[in-house]
């Protein structure tokens, strides 16, 4: 049994005690610099400059400096902000995002996302595209709930939108150096101002490089209860420099240049070019079980150095401890990704306007290597090769019909194109049934099968859309928005699993250890499998080339590559009125549907069954919110919703017959969230400043049958989502007050919390997620009209054991863990 100890609640009214009365007794004596209005944010939510209160639509806003002294350097990091919004690592270097519980745990570069991410309205189409998105902000809007009007691809979850500074009209600098705990140290930096009369440039560039990993490894670190006595390290290996003792290195750089040009009176045209590079070390597994993935012989099939490792205290409160080979393997990333776009704004006259939007990107990853197993012995390790492309434009046209009614009508199209390939190392994975050592006569050990293979594909999507929107105010106090988006796409897919050639597979690197193919071979044990089954199907069998695709038609029982495609279109639409009470005071009630793209999952397979794809997901939603500017000081805004599924997209789990129980992604037929959400800021007195919100989740399957961890037969009817808690919120206070006449000081906190949820969906207890609470400190002093500032932070000041995931990685079962205690200090100055 897992013990959880729950009392991290506890913290928050001792949060609120210190804060609020511990400082007030400061506050009557002085009167800080902050004042006391609550400034409300200008944003582009609905394509056109509005006040953030006055939209009908659930959104969360935050600045460019928010994010920076919240310490929210990606997109992964907005979870600390908002409740209701997740990140979860699932061990392929993808990003899986959840807002509201709607979120999609499939990790192929090829997945497209349930929550859309966009930079200045220009679509990142996949969440691994997101790295660099924070770099040089103004703003980040959060919309909650589908958006399958406005914005360029259709969501069912929501949209993060990024946006980011423009070149000013004045000759500007800044930046900010920051030092912290690992040695690391971050720098972000910026010019900007005019190169003509009428061109105007910025420069921005950010880069995070650490010297010391923060993963220790549970075998080869000496100060772990497990070490083995082995120094980690082989100075005569050519790859000496990878596979000790910690892991964790951050190297990591981005960079975005940005033109505006002023054609005149009528016309501007905007245009950047960005980018972003990643060489870090991926994070390893801190595994907490063993279990084999081989079908046949179960626990039997294990070699010795995989059932004989010594797993982590499921208990355990070390977040640093984890493992990987150390055999000479290269673990760490080779991502890069840029991307450019041009927004041409034309007046056509008083009331009318044209926007048109280009933009064109390429991610690659050129055989990123992740430690996957979570073992000091290479059990699954995987190379991942993968090439992203996409073209979007979207042409729209504005304008105003009298006093009253706004309408806004467009047309989008995209492609998108992913190549992916990986390569898998699993030199005594249990089902490639291992031989043990037998008295050292075989060395380490022998695959009976293989110790390579691989799987890979390339897919397509053609995507054509059209949308309008209008907002018609029908009354003095009184809105009605309607707007209503058609969507064709078209996706097409070819893919196989493979044994590995190293003569011909991308990155097989003959002078690495361990490169050569050992043992029966995958393609000859396919070839057998064919033989005996193809006859009995009615056709002649195949043969699995050594190297070439083996994964076997599921009517031929032939091996060789799989084609698919999938066409569907879709309407999609929102209809909302508001009623504006009051000045600053309004209530809203919107209906939308949203979709999001059907998808062919990208796994090792050896049945083409498993290729069928997932069909497009719809999301039917009812939401009804308030947001209120009480007394100058304070914003109350809250909302209610239900959210209806139709064909949600899940991942479970096929039994194959070869590799075992397997990801599936399937539909379920029917599904549920209902929830509620608070967002309250205020300042109570001058200089302080608080702000609370809190999410309510309670998500249900309501009508499904699939495969189960095994891959068996399971009705998941009636159970929650995963990655869903029901509770979280967050505090965030800052105190700031004048000292020494010419100088201020701040002095701010944020905690947040997260409620207990569970990683799978059959609800397996070894996936369960404990509820954490983690706690940021900062103190800040500047000049009061001077240009620089200093700030000594910590973050998860408490030292918090969390983790983000709890995944099975074929024979182990491990999570990834949060980081520890994290200090640091940062100068920034602005000209």
């Amino acid at each position: 049994m897992i013990f959880v100890a729950r009392q991290t609640p506890s913290l928050l009214p001792k949060f609120l005690f210190l804060v609020a009365f511990g400082l007030s007794e400061q506050a009557q004596a002085v009167t800080p610099s902050r004042g006391l209005d609550i400034e409300e944010i200008i944003v582009t939510a609905q394509k056109k400059e509005e006040g953030a209160n006055s939209i009908p639509l659930a959104i969360a806003t935050y600045t460019g400096e928010d994010l920076t002294a919240l310490g929210v350097a990606d997109t992964r990091d907005l979870g600390r902000l908002l409740p209701g919004f997740s990140y979860a690592d699932g061990g392929f270097n993808v990003p899986i995002y959840t807002l509201r519980g709607v979120g999609f745990n499939e990790n192929s570069q090829t997945a497209s996302a349930t929550v859309g991410v966009y930079v200045d309205e220009f679509n990142l189409p996949f969440p691994v595209m997101s790295k660099g998105s924070n770099l040089d902000l103004a703003r980040v809007e959060v919309l909650k709930g589908p958006q399958g009007t406005l914005y360029g691809r259709n969501t069912t979850g929501g949209a993060i939108n990024y946006i980011a500074n423009k070149p000013s009209e004045e000759f500007e600098y800044g930046g900010d150096l920051s030092y912290s705990r690992f040695d690391t140290l971050a720098a972000e930096g910026f010019v900007s101002g005019p190169v003509t009369d009428t061109v105007f440039a910025r420069l921005a560039y950010t880069t995070t490089q650490s010297g010391e990993g923060w993963q220790r490894s549970r075998t080869r670190y000496a100060g772990s209860d497990a070490y083995n006595g082995k120094t980690g390290r082989d100075p005569g290996n050519e790859y000496d420099r990878f596979g000790y003792d910690r892991l964790g290195e951050v190297d990591r750089d981005a960079a975005r240049l940005s033109l505006r040009w002023e054609g005149g009176e009528q016309w501007s045209v905007n245009t950047h070019l960005s980018g972003w590079r990643d060489r870090s070390e991926p994070q390893a597994l801190q595994v907490i079980a063993i279990e084999s993935q081989n079908a046949i012989l179960g626990d039997f099939g294990l070699h010795p150095d995989v059932a004989n490792y010594p797993v982590n205290d499921p208990d355990t409160r070390d977040a640093q401890a984890a493992d990987w080979p150390n055999n000479g393997l290269n673990f760490r990333l080779n991502d890069s990704f840029v991307s450019g776009g041009l927004r041409l704004e034309y007046q056509l006259d008083e009331r009318h306007d044209m926007v048109l939007l280009l933009s064109a990107g390429r991610f690659e990853s050129d055989g990123s290597f992740i430690p996957q197993s979570g073992l000091d012995t290479v059990n699954t390790e995987r190379n991942v090769f993968a090439t992203s492309d996409f073209y979007n434009a979207e042409l729209r046209f504005s304008g105003e019909l009298g006093d009253d009614l706004f309408w806004q009508l467009g047309v989008n199209y995209s492609e998108d194109e992913v190549d992916e390939f990986q390569r898998l190392h699993h030199e005594n994975v249990s089902i490639v049934f291992p031989v043990g050592p037998l008295g050292g006569l075989l060395g380490d050990g022998f695959a009976l099968l293989d110790n390579r293979s691989g799987f890979g594909g390339n897919q397509t999507a053609e995507v054509a859309a059209i949308f309008a929107n209008t907002e018609w105010q029908f009354a003095e106090d009184w809105k009605l928005t309607l707007g209503a988006r058609y969507t064709d796409e078209l996706r097409e897919f070819n893919g196989c699993s493979r044994d590995v050639d190293v003569e011909d597979n991308p990155g097989a690197d003959q002078e690495a250890p361990g490169a050569q193919n050992r043992g029966i071979g995958l393609a000859n044990a396919i070839t057998l499998i064919s033989l005996a089954q193809a006859p009995m199907a009615g056709y002649a069998p195949g043969r699995a080339e050594r190297g070439g695709c083996f994964t076997l038609d599921s009517e031929t029982r032939r091996p060789g590559r799989f084609f698919g495609e999938l066409h569907e279109d879709n309407v999609s639409g929102r209809i909302a009125v508001d009623w504006e009470f009051a000045p600053e005071k309004l209530v809203f009630l919107g209906l939308s549907r949203g979709y999001k793209s059907g998808s062919f999952p990208l796994i090792n397979i050896s049945d083409s069954v498993q290729y069928a794809p997932a069909t497009q997901e719809r999301l039917d939603a009812i939401e009804l919110g308030t947001k209120l500017r009480l007394f100058e000081r304070m914003q109350l805004n809250a909302s209610v919703f239900d959210y209806r599924y139709r064909d949600k997209q899940l991942v479970t789990n096929f039994r194959d017959p070869i590799f075992g129980a397997l990801p599936a992604l399937r539909n379920a037929p029917k599904s549920s969230v209902r929830g509620a959400e608070l967002d309250l800021k205020m300042t109570p007195f001058a200089g302080l400043f608080l702000a609370l919100q809190a999410s309510y989740l309670d998500t249900e399957v309501e009508e499904f049958i699939s495969g189960d961890r095994n891959g068996e037969e399971f009705d998941f009817s009636g159970k929650p989502f995963n990655y869903s808690p029901q509770w979280e919120y967050s505090v965030v206070a800052e105190y700031t007050l004048p000292l020494f006449d010419d100088y201020e000081l701040s002095i701010g906190g944020d905690l947040s919390y997260r409620g207990e949820t569970n990683a799978s969906l059959q609800k397996d207890p070894r996936f369960f997620m404990e509820d954490y609470t983690v706690i940021n400190a900062r103190l800040g002093f500047a000049p009061l009209a001077g240009p620089w500032k200093v700030q000594l932070w910590g973050r998860n000041i408490t030292d918090e054991y969390y983790y983000n995931n709890v995944t099975n990685q074929l024979d182990t079962i491990g999570r990834y863990t949060a980081m520890p205690v994290v200090w640091g200090a940062t100068i920034s100055w602005r000209r």
